[in-house]
């Protein structure tokens, strides 16, 4: 799968940081930043405090141009069943990070948070040492932080940023930034 960049400017020299969208979903259904309900067909995402907290910790932000959705097929008991593993977010993202050796970090959203397990199960080791941050924010409980921890997927030794779905789900990445800034000391609680 072919790595696609929203808006990309093609300055791929800085440390880079591979945000990842949550599921799509049609019209209604999220809230964008200013309340509005639009369909979101590449996926859900909150994009500028996403970019933001990018930022904000040393990397040069880039939004793959994909939704988080798992991968849906119908198995050999004619049920349809859903996978990550294979999921086109997992694979572009995965293609995007051999083919630029300047993402060290990666910030998954919803269902690209779900994903982000999967890309970090599928790297090899000489590619996990080269990932130095990883965040995840609003998964569910039934992937828990100590999941994502680099002492699960050796040799990893990136910093881990997580906060798990809580509250409104759709404005967690500015909960993420919020928090974020008051850690280096840019707000006051």
């Amino acid at each position: 799968m072919p790595c696609q960049i929203a808006d990309d400017d093609g300055d791929w020299s800085a440390p880079v940081m591979l945000i990842m969208r949550g599921n799509s979903a049609g019209e209604g259904v999220y809230e964008d930043e200013n309340g509005k309900t639009p369909a979101w067909p590449k996926g859900a995402l909150h994009e500028g405090p996403a970019k933001e907290y990018a930022v904000l910790v040393g990397f040069k932000p880039k939004v793959l141009d994909v939704s988080g959705d798992p991968n849906r097929s119908k198995g050999k008991d004619n049920k349809y069943h859903s996978s990550r593993d294979d999921s086109a977010g997992t694979l572009m993202a995965l293609e995007c990070f051999r083919l630029h050796n300047s993402i060290v970090a990666f910030y998954g959203f919803s269902g690209g948070g779900y994903n982000l397990w999967h890309i970090l199960n599928k790297m090899t080791a000489q590619e996990r040492a080269r990932v130095r941050w990883v965040t995840v924010v609003g998964v569910d409980s039934d992937r828990p932080k100590s999941d994502y921890e680099n002492s699960k997927f050796p040799p990893g030794s990136w910093h881990l940023d997580y906060l798990p779905n809580s509250g409104n789900h759709m404005f967690l990445p500015e909960k993420l930034l919020w928090r974020a800034k008051r850690d280096k000391g840019l707000v006051v609680p």
